[in-house]
């Protein structure tokens, strides 16, 4: 440890601790602007001038004494405390009036070219330059030479510097240029989190400004600078001028967009959902989310179902719950109760999939699932944590953590970074070196990956490859010395296999190895033989919690793919093949819908996930806590009151009628632990049961899911059909055609899009949802050019 004196306090910290932790930890206040403990200091805006000294040693190899203590030698000019590292005997001062002089020079120099868009500017009430404004202004008057002037609290008189204002960088973001005050946040952010340079200053001094590339920002995980911006520059186009920060009622909750469990702030005004932003949850997501989590909200106020439905005469009118009761105990009057299924929806609670599997247990029935369950179970893998992940030799990625799941790539990025700053800077002098701290080389020797198609996250490892669906079989077989590897991939194989056999390993799965049985059982014999725990990206995002508690088909039930029993509940709409199979459909949504409309008996009003109260686990096993957003949805309720109802239209009587309830039995039952801890227990008397499907068409997972696509997102995000040249040919296609395709869901019409560097035969599209990760059969229509 370090010691060292701030102003009267001293304290001991770790070695290569930058000055300005230093003096939090010793519980003074400096001023920031460009600093984030999340990035790499930079000492870009200069807020943070404080005035060091340190003992130095003689010839002797002793301290230099005075008075007979060692003489501090004063540094001749102020130092940015995020770039000064501490030493031994430092002394930091904070208080004096040179320091605060200093600080308030540089408030003044940044509010010089600065507008006055407070009023009207998303940014106000909580705006950085505002607070230090505020606390470390200038405290004296100049005046101007006619005295009947009023005061002004500036020294400058010239005309302030006028910009671009509103230069929109992506559907999602607009930059006002006018507000940046060149802090370089959004620039580091790209560089060390997602690995994207696409921001950058250009111009030097007064004219300098932010821009990209002329391809604007990529929709990944562009949204988190709108989070760090201190001021008003970047704004979320989606929320703009929707209400001023005070006037949101904002809610802490857990994102169910991937497995992952990132926290994030639910913004709600007069019952609306207005904005998404991240919330700080060190343990899992940091304080980034993906745009997919913050953008893709528009779709919860459009179309809401805020009563039942119950069909009379042919069609579905509003009805009261009650009304509903009586209409599912007539539907179910004589049906035997092991023929009815219980099918949840993919961003179920633990709560809901407990009420699900006590009500199966009671009814007797083997119709039990929950939608995106893949063919293997992910409970059937000894889970990571990120923390393991960041601290493993070597890392063996078999998916695309791009698309599957936000926190996996993100924490990727940072592993092949190595060491945090901090540790690096230990050498000893004030001084931090700007070289090693900015642009810090990937260490790509630490990650292997192999993907049915290109990832970007390949561009972290040293070795990767591209298979075409359906061959991680044959790529976890060469990976296990029982076979030969897919082709062009035979060294990478035998380069990993030599990293796996001397390096403490950890293992990434997608879900296209889960939708895999034979591959998946592979993966598990690899992990147990290497001794690795697994990262499973499954598509449900609660898909370990729900395993856990037995949610999935028992011998001889259809599994939520399948068309299967005569009477169902259903928390997701089902294909139309489910519906028209069903005598009796009851359908619990939160949105209308055609299908609903033409096939649904009862259809119940559903919260989202940004409504429910509960929890969930993610892909480490942690579980993480959902509260609800202050979101008009009528008379909606989640799925434990609806399987309460079902209940009672069956004359059964249920232990779990309330969330609250179904919580205490988690905790009584399965030793569910308090939210944040992780619950490793895995799912007992799973059959993986089947073979993978196969089919030309590949549904490619992304973060996107098809009810986000409207406004901006529409846009922003392209749906197309995904062909390699050679297909293209083979299959009569060209780029911009207009083909349909025959979906379990239905048909569609999509665009052609002819991607270099995908496996021949081969039809890529986005899964858009929980069938990502899969093969089927689709038939193409091809409509023409466009």
């Amino acid at each position: 440890m370090v010691r060292v004196t701030v102003n009267d306090k001293t304290v001991e910290v770790p070695p290569g601790t930058s000055v300005m932790d230093a003096i939090f930890h010793a519980g003074y206040d400096v001023p920031l602007f460009c600093a984030e403990k999340y990035l790499s200091p930079v000492g870009a805006c200069r807020m943070c001038l404080v005035r060091t000294g340190a003992p130095r040693k003689g010839p002797d190899g002793q301290f230099i004494l005075e008075n007979g203590a060692p003489k501090i030698f004063w540094m001749p000019k102020l130092q940015a405390a995020c770039i000064t590292a501490v030493s031994e005997g430092m002394v930091i001062d904070t208080l004096s009036d040179e320091v605060r002089h200093a600080q308030s020079g540089m408030v003044e120099l940044t509010l010089f070219n600065h507008p006055l868009d407070c009023p009207t500017c998303d940014k106000g009430g909580a705006c950085e330059l505002q607070d230090r404004s505020y606390e470390y202004g200038l405290a004296e008057k100049f005046y101007h030479p006619n005295r009947l002037e009023l005061p002004l609290y500036t020294r400058f008189e010239m005309t302030r510097r006028h910009v671009d204002k509103h230069h929109s960088l992506s559907p999602f973001i607009v930059l006002d240029r006018e507000r940046c005050i060149h802090c370089k946040r959004c620039v580091r952010y790209f560089e060390e989190v997602p690995g994207e340079e696409v921001l950058d200053f250009i111009e030097r001094g007064v004219h300098t400004f932010i821009s990209s590339e002329e391809v604007g920002l990529p929709s990944g995980y562009s949204g988190n600078i709108v989070d760090i911006c201190p001021v008003g520059a970047l704004l979320d186009q989606t929320a703009r001028f929707r209400a001023r920060n005070w006037e949101y009622d904002t809610t802490e909750t857990t994102s169910m967009d991937d497995a992952s469990g990132a926290g994030i702030l639910v913004d709600a005004r007069s019952g609306r959902l207005e904005r998404i932003r991240a919330a700080e949850r060190r343990e899992v997501n940091e304080i980034w989310i993906s745009d997919a989590a913050r953008f893709g909200h528009q779709w919860v106020n459009e179309n809401r179902l805020l009563t039942p439905l119950v069909r009379r005469g042919g069609r579905l009118e509003e009805a009261t719950w009650e009304e509903a009761l009586a209409a599912i105990r007539a539907g179910l009057e004589g049906v035997p109760r092991e023929e009815v299924g219980l099918y949840l929806g993919r961003e179920s609670t633990l709560e809901e999939g407990l009420a699900a599997v006590e009500l199966a247990h009671l009814l007797g029935t083997p119709h039990r699932d929950f939608q995106g369950r893949t063919l293997y179970p992910a409970t059937a893998f000894a889970p990571a944590s990120f923390e393991e992940l960041l601290e493993a030799e070597f890392v063996l990625v078999l998916g695309d953590p791009a698309e599957e799941a936000a926190a996996v790539h993100l924490r990727l990025s940072e592993y092949s970074r190595g060491l945090k700053p901090a540790p690096r800077l230990n050498h000893g002098t004030p001084f931090a070196d700007l070289n090693i701290k900015e642009r810090m080389p990937r260490l790509t020797h630490k990650l292997a990956l192999f993907s049915p198609y290109p990832s970007a996250t390949a561009k972290w490892a040293y070795a990767w490859g591209v298979h075409a669906p359906g061959e991680e079989q044959a790529l976890l077989a060469a990976l296990l010395g029982q076979g030969e590897a897919p082709q062009g991939l035979a060294g990478a194989v035998a380069w990993v296999r030599e990293q796996l056999a001397t390096k403490k390993s950890l293992l990434v799965l997608g879900a296209h190895v889960l939708n895999h049985p034979a591959a998946a059982q592979m993966a598990r014999t690899l992990a147990e033989q290497r001794g690795m725990k697994v990262l499973a990206m499954t598509p449900a995002p609660n898909a370990r919690g729900l395993e856990a508690l037995g949610l999935y088909p028992a011998s001889g039930g259809a599994a939520w793919t399948e068309p299967g029993p005569k009477v169902a509940y259903y928390g997701y709409l089902p294909t139309e093949a489910q519906l028209r199979s069903a005598r009796f459909r009851i359908l619990h949504l939160s949105h209308r819908h055609p299908l609903a409309e033409r096939y649904a008996d009862v259809v119940l009003p559903s919260p989202t996930f940004y409504e429910k109260r509960g929890h969930t686990v993610n892909l480490e096993g942690r579980v993480l806590p959902l509260e609800p957003a202050a979101i008009q949805n009528g008379q909606a309720d989640g799925a434990v009151a609806a399987l309460a109802l079902l209940a009672e239209a069956l004359g059964v009587r249920t232990p779990v009628r309330l969330v609250r309830q179904a919580t205490r039995l988690l905790q009584e039952k399965h030793r569910l632990p308090p939210a944040m801890e992780r619950w490793l227990p895995k799912a007992a008397g799973w059959a993986a049961r089947g073979e993978a499907a196969g089919g030309a068409l590949f549904l490619r997972p992304t973060l996107w899911r098809r009810e986000q696509l409207l406004g901006a997102v529409a846009q922003a995000v392209e749906v197309r059909l995904e062909v390699g040249p050679a297909t293209a040919r083979a299959q009569g296609l060209a780029e911009g055609y207009r083909v349909e395709l025959e979906l379990p869901w239905g048909p569609e019409a999509y665009e052609v899009r002819v991607v270099e560097g995908l496996p021949e035969g081969v039809l890529y599209l986005p899964a858009l949802g929980p069938w990502a990760g899969r093969r089927l059969e689709a038939r193409v229509l091809v409509g023409g050019g466009v």
